[in-house]
């Protein structure tokens, strides 16, 4: 048997994340402060030289809160930082988004060079306008509140001699 479990945590600060463009021809920016968290989890089970059980499972989140929203000002080439931005008034708020994603798969070599192979899929998607209040372990809790969008495969190989 084989495992293994890789965390990753990260911390951004961008002074000048593009948000995009409004409704007319402003083009706005703001100072966002990020985290994510990961954790990519995979084991092989081998039942027999024949038959093995694989899994594979990542939640992943990624929150943060927008500040200090502007727009470039009418000099956005200006030597001087501040001068190439004007205030911008509008509260964007944040992000809380979440996703689950995982897969099992069961292969069984029933003969040489054919397999069977039965694979089930899942991922979980969900995002709020704000970054929110609580910890990176109640967001990993809430994702299997979330919806799952479920596929299921089966696929047959035969290995014809000649």
């Amino acid at each position: 048997m084989t495992a293994a479990i890789s965390p990753s945590y990260s911390r951004n600060r961008s002074d000048v994340q593009p948000l995009g463009a409004d409704t007319g021809s402003h083009y706005l920016f703001a100072h966002l402060e990020q985290k994510q968290l990961a954790v990519t989890m995979r084991v092989t089970y081998p039942f027999t030289a024949n038959m093995t059980l694989q899994v594979y499972a990542q939640p992943f989140i990624s929150k943060g809160t927008f500040s200090n929203v502007r727009e470039l000002s009418a000099t956005p080439r200006a030597t001087d930082y501040d001068s190439r931005y004007q205030p911008y008034l509008i509260s964007i708020g944040g992000f809380n988004f979440k996703q689950f994603r995982s897969n099992v798969v069961f292969r069984w070599e029933y003969r040489p060079g054919s397999a069977l192979f039965v694979v089930w899929s899942q991922g979980r998607i969900g995002s709020t306008g704000a970054e929110g209040t609580q910890s990176f372990r109640g967001d990993m809790g809430d994702l299997f509140d979330l919806h799952p969008d479920n596929s299921f495969l089966v696929k047959l190989s035969y290995w014809i001699n000649r």
